[in-house]
Parts: structure tokens; C-alpha cells; sequence
């Protein structure tokens, strides 16, 4: 019961998001200087200016995340089954994962759901997945509130867009985009 009832408050929260990302005309249209505007959906996009904050209080910037591999980053919501899912397979092939980086990251509101979402997955127990909030409105300009979650965005080592995955996904199809 309890279940179903964050379950629906989740969805009628991203369902006022989604509204409200419609009236924002195209956020993911970043004015970056005078003459210049990035799209951060489109492939070969720049990782935009993150800051994302971990439950035990540290924050992981665009520096954090740098390293000579690629970067997976997964938007999910803590109540939804699908992103439970994506977040086992992640955590079951943990072992193919040597270098590259994986952030899970959900909405600054989601914060109260993490403890959830980790007594579900136990993914807390795996230091090389990491499990995060946004706090500069990275979803806000990335996330695409036309498809489904979990979304897992794939940047590579000099933090360009590579891949979208949207929904679930099994190993199979990131194994290309794993280092």
C-alpha cells in the first residue's frame, strides 16, 4: 500500500515537471554566450555543469567525474520498478565497469525515496555506483520528459554525449560503451 501511494505521488509529480517543462520552452537550449547555444540532448553534446550531492553529503562535480573513461549517467526515480531493475543489471555486471564511472541521479525532491530505492536494490553496497541528487538542474536540461525512466546517458571520456538508453536495457546493448 504504502508502495502505491509513492508510486502515484511520483507520477503525478513528474507529470507536473513534464508540464512544467512545457511551458519552459526548450530548457535544454542553453544560451552559453552571445552568439552561441548548446542542445544537451544532441549527441556530441558537452556533459553540461553538474553538481550532484551523495547521501553521505559530498558533492560530485564535472572535476569529480572526470577520468580517461566513459561516464554513465542513469536518471531514475527511487519508486519506479523499471529504475530498480536497470540499477540490478548495472550491479550484477558490476565487474565489467573497471574504469568507467556510473552516477545514479534523481530529482533534489527524491531525497526522502533514496533509502528505498537502496533497501530494494542494496546498490549502496557497491562503492563504483554512486548513488546521487541533482542540485543544478542537470535533469532539468538533459531529461527527456517524452520517453520513459530510467534514462542513462553515456558521455565519454572527454564528457561528450555518446548514447541515450531509454526504459530498461540489458547488458548486451552497453557493452559497447563500457570500459
Amino acid at each position: 500500500m504504502v508502495r502505491k501511494i509513492l508510486i502515484v505521488s511520483s507520477l503525478v509529480s513528474l507529470a507536473f515537471v513534464a508540464y512544467g517543462q512545457n511551458k519552459k520552452k526548450d530548457k535544454a537550449l542553453v544560451t552559453t554566450n552571445a552568439e552561441t547555444k548548446v542542445n544537451y540532448r544532441e549527441l556530441g553534446a558537452p556533459l553540461p555543469p553538474v553538481r550532484f550531492y551523495t547521501q553521505d553529503g559530498k558533492y560530485l562535480t564535472n572535476q569529480e567525474l572526470q577520468n580517461d573513461a566513459n561516464l554513465l549517467l542513469m536518471l531514475f526515480n527511487p519508486t519506479c520498478d523499471h529504475c530498480e531493475d536497470q540499477a540490478r543489471i548495472l550491479k550484477e555486471n558490476i565487474f565489467l565497469f573497471k574504469n568507467s564511472k556510473i552516477v545514479l541521479v534523481a530529482a533534489p525532491g527524491m531525497g526522502p525515496y533514496l533509502s528505498y530505492f537502496t533497501n530494494n536494490t542494496k546498490i549502496d553496497s557497491y562503492p563504483t555506483l554512486q548513488l546521487a541528487l541533482d542540485s543544478a538542474q542537470y535533469i532539468e536540461k538533459i531529461f527527456n520528459y517524452d520517453q520513459t525512466l530510467p534514462q542513462l546517458h553515456v558521455y565519454d571520456k572527454q564528457r561528450k554525449l555518446l548514447k541515450t538508453f531509454y526504459g530498461s536495457n540489458p547488458i548486451d546493448s552497453l557493452k559497447m560503451y563500457i570500459e
